[in-house]
């Protein structure tokens, strides 16, 4: 038994104030809902909680190139289905012209119908457009990122199919009135031979862009399934336990009630020891 220092009481103190500071920690992570709130509380695993929060939010962000990359690619897909249905038109009054019980009249109205399609055409190939660029009105390369990793790039092909005597359907405005071609001269197997392949042209772009729109559908779709994995990781790593952190919480509750009466009972032993020595001098 000791007067000057109580032992017992230090090590209830020690013990409570160790409590303490466990149940500070089970409120912080009740509170927030994180099992990781500094580096100290688990250095590990704050490591692999950023690794995995960089891949989720990387994932978010591509999943949203992809998207635009959708929508981009329907823009151009819509412009393209006008266009094949104007050339198509257009075949179709050359045939049409090529009847031979027609008079001169008869053919410039069919002249003047074409002439119609063709600036349609040419006025589509200008409209069409996403965010600033023009998909089918000039010749240039989009190179969108749609993975988390650097190379993870798709090349979208911008053509040009406007009437500026450089796309890669300029001879088809040759048929316009006055271009050479048109059906007043008369010759319409040239017209025909080059509007078939300025649809062959239409249509193989359309093919590729098509292709393009079910390659970016299918990595959406992966992606999504990716970021939900990876999102449940990160949970894993950092969320919270409600109920083992409130378990532990109570269990440090009853530690700290049980330090306070056990103090309370050591701070008793000097006193004992006053009344051995009052005893002692009677």
């Amino acid at each position: 038994m000791r007067l000057n220092y109580n032992i017992p009481a230090l090590i209830m103190h020690m013990v409570q104030n160790q409590a303490l500071d466990r149940q500070s920690g089970d409120l912080n992570r009740i509170s927030s809902g994180c099992k990781i709130n500094s580096a100290a509380d688990n250095p590990t695993g704050l490591v692999q909680s950023e690794n995995v929060n960089i891949q989720v939010k990387s994932l978010e962000t591509v999943t949203r190139n992809v998207q635009d990359g959708v929508s981009m690619l329907q823009s151009a897909e819509g412009g393209l289905n006008e266009i094949t249905s104007m050339v198509q038109r257009v075949r179709q009054l050359t045939l049409q012209a090529g009847d031979g019980s027609f008079n001169d009249r008869d053919r410039q109205i069919i002249q003047g119908e074409i002439d119609q399609m063709l600036d349609g055409i040419n006025e589509t190939a200008q409209n069409t457009e996403f965010n600033g660029f023009k998909l089918l009105g000039e010749t240039k390369t989009i190179s969108m990122t749609v993975g988390t990793n650097a190379g993870d790039d798709v090349d979208i092909p911008q053509i040009d199919l406007a009437n500026d005597g450089k796309g890669e359907i300029s001879g088809l405005y040759k048929i316009k009135t006055g271009g050479g071609k048109d059906i007043l001269s008369g010759d319409t197997d040239s017209a025909l031979s080059i509007i078939d392949s300025s649809l062959n042209t239409i249509v193989s772009l359309r093919s590729k862009y098509g292709a393009l729109e079910n390659r970016f559908t299918s990595s959406y779709d992966n992606m999504q399934e990716l970021n939900e994995k990876m999102t449940d990781a990160y949970s894993n790593i950092t969320d919270s336990d409600m109920a083992e952190e409130m378990m532990n919480y109570s269990k440090e509750s009853i530690v700290i009630q049980a330090s306070n009466a056990m103090i309370a009972q050591a701070n008793k032993l000097p006193q004992d020891v006053l009344q051995i020595i009052q005893n002692f001098r009677k």
